[in-house]
């Protein structure tokens, strides 16, 4: 993957097709509008009926849509946009079943956003192939995410049941997503773009791509950012809420809920640690910094070996053991709660919030 790498998959201004073979017999047109509308007879009834049935159930109007990056995965390298390159925008949408999903909550998975309309032919031809991609890759950690362009959660349910799609499916009901991806105007759907488990966009197709195409390029998707921890995220990422308590923010602060964080403990290699499936315990975790030589020694480890890593020093609790963990490091996670380089103490309660936050090297 480089910083190159976007694929025009409908004929460009000067006619030309990218990197697609002219042969392709299922390549899209480029879309206009309404002059794609008016293409056939055929064309013209689908739109119709399509439209039609969104007037008459209209979409719910949900809340959400573009929103800011979370603090620990923002960064003064790559700016947020739509191009291959740079981070992808960060969405909040309902989606098709009730449920609410953020791009950032997928930190540390490879991600193929898709964007489609019903009313799309190119978007028909393709999703076969998009399910049988998830089918091939989904276990090495690929994951699809099928955003729904202005439609209501009844035609794309229709949509969604025709095909099988099993993967989740948000809707853009504005279509203001769309937008912040490029979309709109002569760059009509389908639109899919890749996402590497920086949240970095390394791919774009701009159009239908073939079925080949697809095959290809997920499988060096999934192949390139394979994982085993399938619905986990490593490094950070979202942590869920305190039931009862809305109010309460996610930061490195005292009074806050911290972030989650999925790592490897260095003694139990067969599975991660996730910091939210601890809810109910109160943890203590020390932050060793790599480059820290007195770090070893302060968390009472054996020599200074452990630098680079993270150490859950504490405990369940007055009534049981006090465990401890060595888990490997993660620079987003020393980004975040270390970013000074220096060791830090985080003292956690039992809801998953910081109670305490100390330097032990002071």
């Amino acid at each position: 993957m480089n910083d190159t790498d976007e694929i025009t998959v409908r004929n460009g201004a000067d006619g030309s097709q990218g990197e697609l073979p002219d042969e392709n017999p299922n390549r899209p047109r480029e879309y206009h509008g309404a002059r794609t509308v008016i293409a056939g007879t055929g064309v013209v009834i689908a739109v119709a009926a399509a439209l039609w049935l969104t007037l008459l159930q209209p979409s719910s109007g949900g809340d959400g849509g573009v929103v800011d990056l979370p603090f620990w995965a923002q960064t003064s390298e790559r700016a947020v946009g739509s191009n291959v390159g740079q981070v992808a925008p960060d969405f909040d949408l309902e989606t098709i079943d009730g449920g609410r999903l953020r791009l950032s909550d997928w930190r540390g998975q490879p991600v193929l956003i898709n964007f489609w309309a019903s009313w799309c032919g190119p978007c028909r031809r393709e999703v076969p192939a998009l399910i049988r991609a998830l089918d091939l890759h989904g276990s090495r950690g690929l994951t699809i995410v099928g955003v729904n362009i202005e439609e209501s959660i009844s035609v794309a349910q229709n949509f969604v049941s025709e095909f099988g799609i099993e993967y989740p499916i948000p809707m853009d009901f504005d279509g203001a997503v769309f937008r912040a991806y490029g979309g709109g105007g002569p760059s009509g759907p389908p639109r899919s773009f890749f996402i590497d488990p920086d949240g970095v966009i390394v791919r774009i197709w701009a159009g239908q791509a073939p079925d080949e195409v697809v095959e290809e390029q997920t499988g060096e998707f999934a192949e390139a950012y394979a994982t085993d921890r399938i619905g986990q995220l490593p490094g950070l990422k979202s942590p869920p809420r305190v039931e009862g308590e809305d109010e309460l923010t996610v930061g490195v602060k005292v009074g806050q809920i911290a972030p989650d964080m999925l790592l490897a403990p260095k003694s139990e290699p067969d599975g991660p640690w996730l910091l939210s499936a601890e809810r109910g315990k109160t943890v203590t975790i020390a932050i060793v910094p790599p480059g820290c030589m007195r770090c070893g020694r302060a968390v009472g480890a054996e020599d200074d070996a452990t630098q680079g890593a993270i150490i859950l020093l504490g405990g369940s609790g007055d009534d049981q053991e006090t465990e401890r963990l060595e888990l490997e490091w993660s620079p987003d996670v020393g980004r975040v709660y270390a970013p000074q380089g220096d060791l830090q103490l985080i003292q956690i309660d039992d809801r998953g919030v910081i109670v305490d936050i100390s330097g032990m090297l002071e």
